[in-house]
C-alpha cells in the first residue's frame, strides 16, 4: 500500500525523499584523510581502493606501454602516506595524489635517460618481438610507440603536463593544483607542451596523419 504521505506530494519531492543525496567528493576525501590521521582500522585500505587506479593510470601513460608500474605505484603511496600530515587542504587529496605520482614518474622518466646511455633497453634486456595482429591493431600500436618516442624527446616537464591535460584530461583549475601553479600559468604551460609535441609529431611519417591540431 502506497505511503498517503508520499502520494499527495509532487513527483519532485518523492524523488528527493528516497533519492540519496549526492555525496561531494570533496567531502569524501576531507573524511579519508581524516580517518587516516585518526589511525582509523582500514582508512588507509579505504583511500588505495579509491584512488590506486587513478594513480597507476597516470604511471602508465607516463612511462609508456609496456613498463610495470607496480613498484613506482608502491611509491607513490609510500609518500602519500608519509605525506599526508602536511595537507593543508584535505579537500584536495585527489590533486595531492596526482602531484605526487608526477613526481614518482618524473624521477622515473629521468632515471630511464641515463640508463639508455648504457643499457639496450630501459631495463637491460632485448625487448621480445612484437605479437601478431591485424592491420589495424599493428597501425594502432605504430601509433602509439611513435608518440612515446616524441614525448621522449621533450623534456619531463613537458611530458607530464601534455599528459596529464590532453590525455587523462585534467581540467586547467586541477592542472594549476596539481603543478603548484596559477591558472594562466598552467594554460600557458599545457598550450606550450601541445605546440612542441605537435610540431614534432608532424615530423613523423607515422603521427602526421593524427595532427589535427590539440584543444
Amino acid at each position: 500500500m502506497a505511503n498517503p504521505r508520499l502520494a499527495d506530494r509532487p513527483r519532485s519531492a518523492i524523488v528527493r525523499v528516497v533519492s540519496p543525496v549526492p555525496i561531494d567528493p570533496r567531502e569524501h576525501d576531507a573524511a579519508l584523510v581524516a580517518a587516516v590521521r585518526a589511525g582509523a582500522n582500514g582508512a588507509a585500505a579505504r583511500i588505495w581502493d579509491c584512488y590506486a587506479s587513478v594513480s597507476r593510470g597516470i604511471l602508465r601513460r607516463m612511462l609508456g606501454p609496456g613498463v610495470d608500474v607496480e613498484d613506482a605505484l608502491q611509491e607513490v603511496f609510500l609518500r602519500l602516506f608519509r605525506d599526508l600530515k602536511s595537507l593543508r587542504e584535505p579537500t584536495a587529496l585527489r590533486s595531492f595524489l596526482i602531484g605526487i605520482t608526477v613526481h614518482v614518474a618524473t624521477s622515473e622518466l629521468r632515471r630511464r635517460r641515463a640508463r639508455r646511455w648504457l643499457l639496450l633497453s630501459d631495463d637491460g634486456t632485448v625487448p621480445d618481438p612484437e605479437p601478431v595482429m591485424d592491420a589495424h591493431h599493428l597501425e594502432e600500436r605504430r601509433a602509439l610507440t611513435a608518440l612515446y618516442k616524441v614525448l621522449d624527446r621533450v623534456d619531463s616537464k613537458r611530458r607530464v603536463v601534455f599528459v596529464l591535460r590532453y590525455v587523462d584530461g585534467l581540467e586547467l583549475s586541477e592542472l594549476a593544483t596539481v603543478l603548484g601553479c596559477s591558472l594562466a600559468t598552467a594554460k600557458r604551460r599545457a598550450a606550450d607542451a601541445a605546440n612542441r609535441i605537435s610540431l614534432l609529431a608532424a615530423r613523423d611519417p607515422v603521427l602526421s596523419a593524427y595532427v589535427g591540431g590539440t584543444a
